[in-house]
């Protein structure tokens, strides 16, 4: 089934997907890139239930979760074989 979408929804839908790349969560998932607070914030919520109102599911950013800034021992060791 193809839904068609008007042009005010794909922008919605444009705005929404670009502010869940501003507020992606860490790679761990506790905490929000942008706003620094615990677990999902208000906008990244917003988001996604724009998203979700229009049965789109939101594509994943490589590196959005900023994986270089867990430390090795975080981590579990010093690189792939710890």
């Amino acid at each position: 089934m193809t839904v068609y979408l008007s042009t005010d929804a794909r922008d919605q839908v444009n705005a929404a997907q670009e502010e869940l790349n501003r507020h992606s969560l860490t790679l761990n998932g506790s905490m929000c890139t942008a706003c620094g607070i615990e677990g999902p914030c208000s906008p990244r919520r917003a988001a996604l239930r724009t998203l979700n109102r229009y049965g789109r599911l939101p594509r994943r950013r490589p590196g959005a979760s900023r994986p270089e800034r867990l430390s090795a021992r975080a981590m579990g060791g010093s690189g792939w074989f710890g």
